[in-house]
């Protein structure tokens, strides 16, 4: 079976889901422990702001018993505060495709038709691929799922008005000050969303802005690509107070700012309003700082109602793109399903090419060395043509593997298990 255990922004809260996301370098320790624990050895993780999705291939446990024991081995390696399992969502086989297709052409983001979701899921695919996590099963299901998201993309208008959450951010920011190009703005991170997320904010005017993040050398480099400064990471809360917008956007665990953190910056009051952007899960500005005077705080979840806004005009797109979805879900299930009749099509072969050559033994002995060989070619040939032709029939009566039981009755059969 292939499955998928997961958690995202349309089953449970930001405070729920940040307790379940993985580093890249948590993936790895993951994944040696749940095969160690349970045999299951092919999995792929996504891990992002909006959810945590764990793609698995094995036929070891029936499938109730494979995703309990994906999920108790979730919370033994993230140790959540309590048991969430209500949240997570169980799906097999079509299911699966069917979903993470959907996912890589946008339809089930936060941001309608977004793309960073297709770096994302490659990036994943990609690590865990690396480091020897994935089958045959697993690798064609996310090669199927690249070629769905490039196709609704180039065949559909669902990208007319898109954006994405960082995007969405900038937005909300611009609808609560007079004029976004004059303000000062501290930009926390310099991975791929906090890029997106300045880039959205030069297009609306910024200029005077800083980038703070644990590596220097990628702050300086982000600094640079629109003439902005830099603030060693250290430093960042000495400067919170003379910013007028604070977006942070990186994977730390933990809260990077709090609410003394904040309430120290503004013993000495300069009279602006502040607007503090926190786009990382688990969260890492601490909610009581919304409650300060003169602050607000938006975090992923709070950007929902401004997403929804733009969501209509997309949504027609979806609609439009959902028979290529189907096209190609179900070209990788002929696909999935046929590599179940592999051993009865070995097995029909080796049963004919036995008969053949048992029957032929005994002619070899008086015949000559051209009769021999004409022979050979001649029960070779009626070998394959039979072949063929039970093959075919067994596509056709097996649903091309789909139908579980006339499947064990050919297996039995033609004794494949032998």
């Amino acid at each position: 079976m292939i499955g998928l255990l997961g958690i995202s922004h349309k089953t449970a809260s930001l405070d729920i889901r940040g307790q379940y996301t993985f580093l890249t370098e948590e993936i790895q320790p993951f994944y040696e422990e749940v095969q160690q624990a349970t045999d299951i050895t092919d999995m792929v993780v996504l891990s992002t702001c909006n959810r945590t999705e764990i793609y698995f291939s094995q036929s070891k446990y029936p499938s109730k018993k494979a995703f309990e024991l994906i999920l108790a081995q979730v919370n033994q390696f993230k140790k959540p505060e309590n048991s969430h399992a209500e949240y997570f969502y169980r799906k097999k086989d079509e299911d699966v495709a069917r979903h993470l297709f959907e996912v890589i052409a946008g339809f089930d983001s936060m941001v309608i038709g977004e793309d960073q979701i297709i770096g994302q899921v490659k990036d994943a695919y990609l690590h865990c691929t690396k480091a020897n996590m994935t089958d045959a099963v697993l690798m064609r299901l996310f090669q199927k799922s690249f070629e769905a998201g490039k196709r609704v993309r180039t065949e559909t208008a669902i990208k007319v008005g898109a954006t994405s959450v960082s995007a969405a951010a900038v937005e909300v920011c611009n609808n609560l000050v007079d004029d976004l190009s004059q303000k000062k703005v501290l930009l926390i991170g310099a991975g791929d969303t906090a890029g997106i997320a300045l880039q959205s904010l030069i297009k609306k005017g910024v200029t005077d802005f800083s980038v703070s993040n644990r590596t220097l050398e990628k702050a300086e480099h982000l600094a640079k690509r629109y003439n902005g400064s830099t603030i060693p990471f250290e430093h960042y809360p000495n400067h919170l107070a003379s910013h007028d917008i604070v977006m942070v956007v990186t994977s730390s665990p933990e809260y990077l700012i709090d609410k003394k953190m904040v309430t120290t910056e503004k013993k000495e009051p300069n009279g602006h309003q502040q607007i503090f952007i926190d786009l990382s899960v688990p969260r890492n500005v601490e909610e009581s700082v919304g409650t300060l005077p003169g602050v607000q705080l938006f975090g992923v979840d709070d950007l929902k109602q401004n997403i929804a806004e733009n969501t209509e005009k997309r949504m027609v797109a979806v609609e439009s793109a959902r028979p290529i979805i189907d096209e190609v879900v179900a070209e990788f299930c002929d696909w999935y399903a046929s590599r179940s009749l592999r051993p009865a099509i070995k097995a029909i072969k080796a049963n004919l090419q036995r008969v053949n050559q048992e029957e032929l033994s005994g002619y070899k002995k008086i015949d000559s060395e051209d009769v021999q060989r004409q022979v050979d070619e001649y029960t070779e040939h009626l070998t394959q043509r039979y072949a063929r032709i039970l093959i075919k029939n067994l596509k056709e009566i097996t649903d091309n593997g789909r139908d579980a039981e006339s499947l064990r009755i050919i297996n039995e059969l033609f004794k494949v298990n032998e």
